[in-house]
């Protein structure tokens, strides 16, 4: 992209906001509109910032008086709250490997379970149950633990709603470190070290490469001389939350001996480096969570985590492997993926600077601790990211953070206003720039890990893509960032889900060249910077992949001749088309549980009626438009519901055929086939007789126009001039008509139920 491309802003307040992170999902707050966004917003939970939002209709609270010592038996209890009534909450408390539950809390029952997380030893003992709670309820739970082996040590206590479409989910952690019985106490708390040691990855091991793309300064970049002839190679390793061994790619290596530092590098996609130096050397790689884009630094001290390898002899000319390794201490793991996560994010995203319009690169600043109870939410007043201690089990929630960074440095400092956003919820409704705030925050890590759901690190997930109109539980239109994220995720993704999202335009792609060339604080400010670009906005394509997530931006859902749709109940639902012959054409609509109506504009902002039908009960409503007459152009139908729910058939007949005098015709219609048209040339005075017979049901109408009268060259229903449908399912309707004047009339056959073919005369 162009360097010399000029942002264009959109005037707004700057304010200086905490954007926090996504609470687990809460329909229910969607569910109620006309309650507050905070209605579940529990009181705060003392293991967590006042800056963490808090969206959940539940809350967990854990307690530990003291740390125990290997041996030793202590009470841990924890208190889950809801806000609301809810049955079947999945309780799971877990403890590490080096800890177990000696009691159970009651209606919990504890079982060990193998664990590929590293922090927890390969191993967890979980006490697990359901719990149905009142609203407004606080149940206490109270075991008994003891410690088993020396270490530090996390206790996760998570409540689970079903999910997704939840009333909530929540999570609280306690962290310890048992002592090692030899002159070390055992603590509340976890210590870390800035400088932590090394261990081997274990032989064996499948070594996972990242996906290989840009480069920052090369696999095997040094900062020596063109002379360096001794180097050591190695490879640098974490181990996710799944238990994969990944490579650390991109954080800083040095090679040292003492406190001289004899040259830099990068870890490469493979997860291998090299470093060379002149001379005869001891060596020892150092391992820093950091480069000059980004880093994770430990929170509370503003210090990166750095590893430090042993110590190998360099003779000169030499070349010293090293060998794989990973940090020794596991609970560290997670930082090296927090950065990971956003080597990925920088990795998809188009430019070498977050802001690629930016000359200078600000250095992405991540803030992670192992016990960290200081997140999930990005500052713009301190342009950092703050993560919990188990928030890199997540990487969605790790790249929702850093986009909201990537918003600020490219939007200049300007973050668009925010009311009522904290709380906020995916699925609920709240203002128009919060829910473009979040819901690019969460269009982002969907693209970026081609992944549509959202996934909290307690193990909630919320799927964005597939909720449209009538989904329970979540809230309509751009004021919510659940609907914002859907729409970027449709107008990107060529997935396709019915009814509406018929388009799919790639990733980064257009949406990442409006976004990252102007300034916008809501979505509607964003979608018309995409009109200004030029970019696909039509009801066939964009606009209709943004209708399937509730927002209406004048779409209009185009009808294709005798390209019958099916939809569910409307809402009400808009139509476009263009009459494209000198012939009678019909719009209709049938649902066979539900009372639908129609009605017909001549403009697209649905000022100028021109015809309507509105029969009760489930009689088939349809329009018609004599363009023997009217000029050929443009016409907006609109389908709503009178009473009823149910999906059903809209349909245009186009005309193109004429049935001629003493004829006949068969017509095949299929079960979601409604309506055909015939224009048929009828002399004043002369009487004719249609008829039409078949397997199906049939209704047969006659539709007239007046010359000299505009107004009735669109007709509905009600104003047909002969009607046969009283017969039934496998019945003959038949009418005689005497015409008054000489002209082209409009045959209306509508496929009231049942498939087959029609035969259809005239004598």
């Amino acid at each position: 992209m162009s360097q010399m491309l000029q942002r264009v802003l959109v005037a707004g307040t700057a304010v200086v906001l905490t954007v926090g992170g996504l609470s687990a999902p809460t329909p229910a707050i969607a569910q109620a509109p006309a309650a507050s966004a905070a209605a579940c917003n529990l009181r705060p939970n003392p293991h967590l910032a006042a800056a963490n939002e808090w969206a959940s209709c539940l809350s967990v609270a854990t307690d530990l008086a003291k740390a125990p010592a290997i041996g030793e038996t202590v009470p841990f209890t924890f208190e889950v709250t809801s806000q609301r009534s809810l049955s079947g909450i999945r309780i799971e408390a877990d403890l590490p490997g080096n800890l177990r539950w000696v009691a159970a809390p009651a209606k919990l029952t504890a079982a060990k379970q193998t664990s590929i997380s590293p922090q927890n030893y390969g191993a967890i003992d979980r006490a697990s149950g359901t719990l149905n709670a009142a609203a407004g309820s606080t149940t206490r739970f109270a075991g008994m633990i003891t410690a088993v082996e020396a270490g530090p040590a996390e206790i996760r206590v998570r409540a689970l709603s079903s999910l997704p479409g939840s009333d909530g989910a929540a999570e609280d952690s306690t962290f310890l470190t048992v002592g090692d019985g030899k002159g070390t106490a055992s603590i509340t708390g976890i210590t870390t070290a800035q400088t932590g040691t090394t261990a081997a990855v274990p032989a064996g091991t499948t070594l996972t490469p990242a996906k290989k793309g840009r480069s920052l300064t090369g696999d095997k970049s040094t900062e020596s001389s063109t002379q360096a002839t001794s180097c050591v190679t190695g490879g640098w390793f974490y181990i996710d939350n799944l238990g994969v061994t990944r490579a650390a790619v991109f954080e800083t290596v040095e090679a040292w001996e003492g406190g001289t530092k004899l040259a830099t590098g990068s870890v490469g996609s493979t997860g291998r480096y090299t470093l060379c130096f002149t001379g005869t050397h001891n060596v020892y790689a150092r391992f820093v969570t950091s480069n000059y884009l980004w880093r994770v630094r430990q929170t509370g001290t503003n210090n990166d985590f750095a590893f430090v390898s042993g110590t190998v002899a360099v003779a000169d000319g030499a070349t010293v492997e090293i060998g794989n390794l990973q940090p020794a201490d596991t609970t560290l793991m997670r930082g090296l993926h927090a950065f990971d996560s956003a080597y990925k994010a920088w990795l998809w995203h188009p430019g070498i600077c977050w802001d690629p319009l930016d000359g200078t690169c600000r250095q992405l600043v991540i803030n992670w601790a192992n016990n960290s109870t200081d997140g999930t939410y990005y500052s713009p007043g301190s342009n950092d990211v703050h993560l919990a201690a188990a928030d890199p089990d997540a990487p969605t929630t790790v790249i929702h953070e850093i986009s909201h960074a990537m918003m600020d440095d490219i939007y200049e400092d300007a973050m668009p206003p925010s009311p009522s956003c904290n709380p906020h919820s995916i699925q609920g409704a709240t203002s128009a720039g919060c829910a473009w705030v979040e819901g690019w925050a969460e269009w982002f890590p969907a693209s970026v890990l081609n992944d549509p759901f959202y996934r909290w690190p307690n193990g909630a997930s919320l799927n964005l893509e597939t909720p449209t109109w009538g989904t329970a539980g979540w809230g309509t239109g751009d004021i919510t960032e659940g609907r914002v994220a859907g729409a970027l995720i449709d107008i990107s993704d060529a997935n396709n889900e019915g009814y509406w999202d018929v388009y799919g335009e790639g990733a980064p792609g257009n949406v990442w060249n409006t976004f990252v060339n102007h300034v916008a604080n809501t979505f509607a400010q964003f979608w018309a910077w995409r009109v200004a670009d030029g970019y696909n906005v039509a009801d066939a394509g964009a606009l209709s992949s943004v209708y399937q997530n509730t927002i209406d931006y004048t779409f209009r859902n185009p009808l294709g001749n005798y390209a019958e749709l099916t939809r569910p109940t409307p809402t009400p639902h808009n139509y476009g088309y263009n009459t494209g012959s000198n012939y009678w054409s019909v719009v209709a609509v049938r649902s066979t549980g539900a009372d639908y109506d129609l009605q017909l504009f001549d403009d697209r902002a649905q000022t100028v009626n021109l015809g309507t039908s509105t029969f009760g009960g489930t009689t088939i409503d349809f329009v018609a438009v004599d363009s023997n007459r009217r000029p050929l152009g443009d016409y907006y139908p609109n389908a709503f519901a009178y009473s009823g729910t149910g999906n059903y058939q809209v349909e245009l007949a186009q005309g193109f055929d004429v049935l001629g005098a003493a004829t006949s015709q068969a017509i095949a219609m299929g079960t979601n086939d409604v309506v055909t048209v015939r224009d048929v040339s009828l002399t004043a005075g002369v009487p004719v007789t249609f008829t039409v017979s078949g397997a199906g049901d049939a209704e047969l109408f006659l539709m007239s126009s007046d010359a000299a009268t505009p107004a009735t060259w669109v007709r509905g229903r009600p104003s047909a001039v002969a009607t046969a449908s009283a017969a039934g399912a496998g019945g003959t309707e038949t009418f005689t008509f005497t015409p008054t004047v000489t002209q082209w009339y409009g045959l209306v056959l509508i496929n009231k139920a049942g498939s087959g073919t029609y035969t259809l005369s005239r004598s």
